[in-house]
């Protein structure tokens, strides 16, 4: 009967010292290093030139339904882009609009957007947060 009643002191003594141990570690721990998600983002601008390569309607359900059009440009920036990851020769971009959708045919007509035709452009490279690493502006485009 003894080993029984030691049993019954024991167990809660070791359960309580286990969750203090637990408790002391996690709240004594230090400061925890905070991780960022999302903005505020930094972004370094390089101006260009961007040269419309083709225009489409869209055949995608998502962009179909704002009866929207795939613009795809090229990007020549007029200085080299520091940042290593942003690759721009050789490559298309599709162009949306301040809504992040493709553009509409008012779109189009608007800003006479048409196969061949250049438009001032700058790339936005990221170099700072965790947003989207290449972003491009239109500042002649008319929304």
């Amino acid at each position: 009967m003894r080993s029984g009643k030691s049993l019954k002191i024991i167990l809660p003594f070791l359960l309580t010292s286990f969750l203090l141990s637990v408790f002391s570690i996690t709240c004594f721990a230090g400061p925890q290093e905070k991780k960022l998600v999302g903005g505020p983002c930094q972004y370094k601008s390089y101006p260009g030139q961007a040269t419309i390569i083709s225009i489409q309607r869209s055949t995608s359900i998502e962009h179909a339904r704002n009866k929207g059009f795939e613009v795809k440009f090229s990007f020549t920036p007029k200085n080299k882009i520091a940042e290593g990851f942003v690759q721009t020769e050789g490559k298309t971009f599709i162009l949306y609009d301040k809504n992040s959708q493709y553009p509409d045919k008012e779109f189009l007509s608007k800003n006479n957007l048409q196969v061949g035709k250049p438009l001032d452009a700058n790339l936005q490279a990221i170099v700072s947060g965790t947003c989207t690493p290449v972003v491009f502006d239109f500042p002649s485009l008319k929304q």
